[in-house]
């Protein structure tokens, strides 16, 4: 049993009682103990507020020390984000517009609005397209050139987190621009027209005034070439993204419909064997066949499993491969003005003889040849199938139609007494080098070396009176000049001639594109002046093909880089 608290106190008095000094110890003992307590304590503390500070101090010093330094990041051109969501495509300077969850009931679509990460196509892409494709190039390998990320686009949603460089959001802004301007005058049947534009005025005086010498004989080519400008861009048929009309303060239209709209459009009028020549003129007029094919076969690439799409492709294909030259054993060549398959039935017909038909084999023109080319290697790298052999002969009719050394004094030009402005005599090297590009040649043929060299010394420029202004030879040799010395380019000593070259092109292009600030004024991003050889379009014409020039730096990839990776 346990003691009873009451005696444990008695027995602990009568022991203080007796021995005193036992009790003296123990309470000296206590006090010691609590003295020293209390100073190792005060010490730890203090050791360990030293310590804590110590390792914040260093903690800071090593984070000042890791931290990176701030780096302009790269433009990223690969493929484009996917996006399903209806985004207005807009230019890098808009962004700054706030744009509420919930629009007021009334929006004045004059202003400056839109979302950074629409400037794609939103269906996922499991094809390629255009003359490049992804890493694949020119083979096609499931990834679409014309799928890249724009300058200037953020990544997960994130606008202006890769801000481009001002020269990049100069181009970025032209090309918008002009597919808004494009859009404005398309006709309500989806085509374009160099003979209605001036009806798509609503202003006075019309941006466009009307010009009895401009009929319908190119709509064809022209609605093809409008078409591109937006497949071009990674808009296609199935596209979500909306391009808003900033200059007439029209709603965003979906740019899907315009395209769909043209596409349909060429399909009407495409006839059974592929053509889309009017009857009797069955390749005379060949940018009204190519152009078309060309647009058929990037409609496709960017909307794989679209079959009606690839049918009327194969045929548009069929129908350019049927129209080339053949040599005198058979062999594919060059191209010309008429389908040569015509032209053989006509001479066993009886209709034409020998004479005749030797004079047709060798009538091939490079800058037609030129366009052919273009449309095959669209359609292979679209996954249509295209003979090896077509590529070369197109690729031995230019090297021989080029053989004469390109000349080394470049700005040579001349006056063409036809429409005034004068000609560029790099024009023909540039339609050599696009040629050998995009068929097959060696990026180490001593031709191109020349080519270039004659191109960089006749960049773009604007004379006074105008008469320099080549719009065709620009978009021809941008094409080249990119392809053989840009930065994609496997040469070892690549760039000096192609900066040279861009910085003209793009002091002197982007100028000329109408930047009127004034509302409802539709020739805002349009070019309108006349130019060399631009007669059968004009202001149609100019705008769809520097768009496209201004596309080349995301549009296509290095033919020559691919080649070199597939060796």
């Amino acid at each position: 049993m346990a003691e009873h608290p009451a005696g444990f106190l008695r027995r602990a008095a009568s022991v203080a009682r007796n021995s005193p000094w036992l009790m003296i110890a123990v309470g000296l003992h206590v006090i010691v103990g609590a003295a020293l307590s209390i100073v190792v304590i005060r010490h730890e503390r203090e050791k360990a507020n030293a310590t804590a500070t110590t390792i914040a101090v260093n903690a800071k010093r090593v984070e000042e020390a890791v931290k990176p330094a701030v780096v302009e990041p790269e433009i990223d051109r690969q493929k484009i984000p996917d996006s399903r969501q209806e985004v207005e495509l807009v230019k890098f300077e808009e962004l700054a517009q706030f744009i509420p969850t919930e629009p007021p009931e009334e929006i004045d679509w004059h202003q400056d609005a839109g979302d950074p990460d629409a400037s794609a196509d939103e269906s996922p892409m499991s094809g390629s397209s255009s003359i490049g494709v992804g890493s694949g190039a020119i083979r096609g390998n499931g990834v679409s050139s014309l799928l890249r990320k724009r300058p200037g686009t953020g990544r997960g949603g994130t606008p202006g987190q890769l801000r481009p460089t001002k020269g990049q959001v100069g181009t970025e802004a032209a090309v918008l621009e002009g597919l808004r301007w494009l859009m404005r005058h398309q006709e309500a049947d989806g085509s374009w027209s160099a003979a209605t534009l001036h009806t798509h005025c609503s202003t006075a005086p019309a941006c466009i005034p009307p010009d009895p010498a401009l009929d319908h004989t190119f709509d064809t080519g022209m609605t093809a070439l409008a078409l591109l400008a937006f497949l071009g861009h990674g808009l296609s048929t199935t596209s979500l993204a909306t391009i808003g009309d900033r200059a007439m303060g029209e709603a965003p239209r979906p740019a899907g419909e315009i395209v769909k709209s043209g596409i349909g459009w060429l399909l009407a009028r495409q006839k059974d064997d592929g053509s889309f020549s009017d009857a009797g003129a069955r390749f005379e007029l060949p940018e009204n066949d190519t152009l078309p094919t060309m647009a058929l076969c990037e409609a496709y690439g960017l909307s794989r499993g679209n079959t009606k799409l690839k049918r009327q492709g194969q045929l548009a294909l069929d129908f350019v491969l049927a129209a080339q030259r053949r040599t005198a054993d058979g062999a594919p060549w060059g191209f010309g003005i008429g389908s040569w398959s015509d032209i053989e039935a006509r001479a066993a017909r009886g209709e034409i003889d020998a004479e005749t038909l030797a004079a047709e084999r060798a009538s091939c023109d490079l800058s037609i040849t030129c366009w052919a080319v273009m449309a095959l290697k669209s359609a292979e790298s679209c996954g249509f199938d295209v003979p090896a052999e077509a590529l070369a002969g197109a690729l031995a009719f230019a090297v021989e139609a080029t053989a004469k050394e390109a000349s080394v004094d470049g700005a040579t030009a001349i006056v063409d007494a036809q429409d005034r402005f004068a000609a560029h005599s790099a024009r023909r090297s540039a339609l050599g080098m696009l040629v050998r590009a995009f068929a097959g040649g060696d990026v180490d043929d001593p031709f191109l070396r020349r080519a270039a060299d004659e191109i960089a010394s006749d960049v773009p420029h604007v004379t006074k009176d105008m008469l320099s202004v080549d719009f065709y030879y620009w978009f021809f040799a941008t094409l080249a000049l990119n392809q053989y010395d840009g930065p994609d380019s496997p040469r070892a000593d690549k760039g000096l001639l192609w900066e040279r070259w861009n910085d003209g092109l793009v002091d002197a292009l982007l100028p000329l594109q109408d930047d009127s600030k004034k509302r409802d004024v539709c020739s805002r991003g349009g070019w309108l002046q006349e130019a060399r050889g631009n007669r059968r379009g004009r202001a149609l014409y100019n705008t769809a093909l520097n768009v496209l020039t201004l596309e080349v730096y995301y549009r296509f990839a290095n033919v020559f880089g691919s080649a070199a990776r597939d060796r």
